[in-house]
């Protein structure tokens, strides 16, 4: 990496060392080589927080938000790799990487603010909120969820994302009812999170599929949804739905 880095006059430009750096440890993290893809991306890090010129501050401060973000993604990558399965430290530290990095995307929002960093933060905030959800802090998962609905809110997002939110909405409020009905008497206040459930989904529904981006998995969801609603022929059909277009993904991976 750096040999790729050098430049025409026979040294190296910083920026372009981290970045080749930061690559090498993305090209190892695919190939499973996770002690190789963590040591390039804490170089890389590193050499954009202390070594690149400090007058170019918000390029620095975006390779280091690249960077934690991409370092939280191979944990998670890592953790089912090595253990079979997502630990709840892996989870928790992915969340403090995700969360280092939307708060130096801020940084850059604060001095020049753009499209790209705000999609960005978009991005960590809505990552942040499904692993808390996984981690059952129902809360933390919630207001997650709505910080990146308010992000969402600026012109500049597509219906996709919008539809994502209220995708992962409709699955924090089944998931909170599914586990509240283990632990607690059935109640009305925790049939709100099934109602919640079924509109918020219902919402993405229609925002993906006016983006004609529709992914497999909400189907499946809704699915789950109708059966607890007691409306098992809709249960069955958006099952069946679910499983033709999952069927056909698989396909179309198969074939490149």
């Amino acid at each position: 990496p750096h040999l790729m880095a050098q430049s025409e006059g026979g040294g190296f430009n910083q920026f372009e060392k981290a970045d080749a750096l930061a690559e090498h440890g993305k090209v190892c993290k695919r190939l499973g080589k996770y002690n190789d893809s963590q040591k390039y991306y804490d170089e890389a890090f590193l050499i954009y927080k202390k070594e690149c010129p400090q007058e170019d501050d918000l390029t620095r401060i975006d390779g280091q938000a690249r960077i934690r973000s991409e370092q939280a993604d191979l944990t998670l990558i890592r953790s089912i790799g090595e253990q079979k399965a997502v630990t709840k430290e892996a989870r928790r530290d992915s969340i403090d990487k995700w969360n280092e990095s939307s708060k130096l995307c801020q940084e850059i929002i604060d001095a020049k603010p753009g499209n790209l960093y705000l999609l960005r933060k978009y991005r960590c905030y809505l990552l942040m909120a499904i692993e808390y959800g996984k981690l059952k802090q129902w809360d933390d998962a919630q207001k997650h969820l709505e910080l990146t609905r308010k992000i969402g809110q600026n012109d500049k997002f597509s219906e996709v994302d919008i539809g994502t939110i209220f995708m992962w909405m409709g699955k924090l409020h089944f998931d909170r009812y599914i586990d509240n009905c283990s632990t607690i008497a059935h109640d009305e206040q925790n049939g709100q999170n099934l109602i919640k459930a079924q509109i918020q989904t219902s919402i993405g529904w229609r925002k993906l599929h006016e983006a004609s981006n529709v992914p497999a998995k909400i189907y499946l969801f809704r699915a789950h949804i109708s059966y607890f609603l007691g409306d098992t022929h809709k249960a069955i059909n958006l099952a069946i739905v679910y499983l033709i277009m999952h069927v056909k993904n698989i396909s179309g991976r198969s074939c490149c």
